[in-house]
């Protein structure tokens, strides 16, 4: 199943939420995603946090709404810089769901340098050399 139809099948607002991290490499079909990382609008998490459907923990120092293998979060990266208008104004859309753009995922990866990151880095930066249009997606 491929990371469109799994955020499809959330149920969640699809105008309201911005997929992030690498979930673009499987919708770009680059690697398949594991986990369904998500920023969304400020009503809809705390409509989720107070559903009792998710668990909310706290991550890197942030609220984070836990559902099988969706974690939502209100930004992404460090002071909250990168919410869900930031991320949807520059995002790309693929399938009907929006993503956070491949140069921004690259540069949070890259900055990131985590060992996990280092094949995503590769991916993203042969994917990008080669298609010039991505903005077009």
């Amino acid at each position: 199943m491929t990371i469109v139809e799994r955020v499809c099948l959330t149920g969640l607002p699809l105008d309201q939420l911005v997929v992030i991290g690498s979930g673009v490499l499987d919708a770009l079909e680059l690697r398949p995603a594991v986990d369904i990382d998500m920023v969304v609008a400020e009503e809809l998490f705390e409509t989720l946090s107070q559903s009792g459907d998710y668990r909310e923990s706290i991550i890197h120092g942030e609220r984070v709404l836990e559902k099988d293998d969706q974690e939502i979060w209100l930004s992404w990266g460090s002071e909250g810089v990168a919410n869900f208008q930031a991320l949807s104004q520059g995002g790309v859309t693929i399938g009907g769901v929006r993503f956070a753009h491949p140069d921004f995922v690259l540069q949070w990866k890259r900055t990131m340098n985590r060992h996990k990151d280092q094949s995503d880095i590769q991916l993203l930066e042969k994917y990008l050399q080669q298609d010039e249009s991505v903005a077009d997606l």
